[in-house]
C-alpha cells in the first residue's frame, strides 16, 4: 500500500489528484507532505515587552514579522514590520504639530506595547496540516507566513513563502 511505482513527478501528482504526496527516493515509500515539513522557527514576542525588543527582534532575526505570544506560548497575534512603518508614517503625518508641542513621534511609539499592536491572525494551521491546503491559503490570502499551532493551540513555528519552496523545491 505504501509503494508507490517510480514514474515522472507530473504524472504522481495528477494520479494524487493535487494531493502533494512525494516518493522516498531511498525506500520508493509515499511521503505525504504537512506544515511540519515546511515549519520554521517563529520569532516571539511577548505582551508586555516593549517596542525597542519588536524593532530589535526584526531586524537582528532578519524576519518581517514577529509573533506575539503569551508565556504558555499561546497565540496573540503578530506584528510585522509593515505595521510599525504605517505607525511610524501616521505619526510623521502629524509631525509640525509634534514638533510645536515638543512630542516627537519616536516617543509615541516608545510607549505602545505588543499587545496594543498586534495584529490579530486570521488562519493558523495544525502540524499535520496537508501542505496543499497550506499553500492554497497562502495564494489566496496572500499571507507572508501562517503560525502551526500544536494540539494544545501552542504556537510551535510558522510556515513562510521562502519555507515552502525550500521544502518543495526537493519534491
Amino acid at each position: 500500500q505504501g509503494m508507490v511505482l517510480r514514474m515522472g513527478l507530473a504524472d504522481y501528482f495528477k494520479k494524487k489528484r493535487g494531493e502533494f504526496a512525494v516518493e522516498s527516493k531511498e525506500l520508493g515509500e509515499e511521503i505525504k507532505l504537512t506544515a511540519k515539513n515546511a515549519m520554521i522557527k517563529a520569532v516571539f514576542i511577548y505582551p508586555g515587552d516593549d517596542v525597542s525588543a519588536i524593532l530589535n527582534k526584526l531586524k537582528r532575526e532578519d524576519t518581517n514579522a514577529c509573533i506575539v505570544v503569551t508565556k504558555e506560548k499561546r497565540l496573540v497575534g503578530e506584528i510585522s514590520d509593515t505595521d510599525i512603518i504605517r505607525l511610524f508614517l501616521s505619526e510623521v503625518k502629524y509631525e509640525p504639530i509634534t514638533k510645536l508641542l515638543n512630542w516627537g513621534y519616536k516617543r509615541g511609539l516608545a510607549y505602545k506595547k505588543p499587545a496594543e499592536l498586534a495584529n490579530k491572525c486570521k488562519t493558523t494551521v495544525k502540524l499535520d496540516t496537508p501542505i496543499q491546503k497550506v499553500i492554497e491559503v497562502m495564494a489566496k490570502e496572500r499571507y507572508t507566513y501562517i503560525p502551526v499551532l500544536d494540539a494544545e493551540r501552542r504556537v510551535i513555528g510558522v510556515i513562510t513563502p521562502s519555507s515552502l519552496i525550500d521544502l518543495l523545491k526537493d519534491y
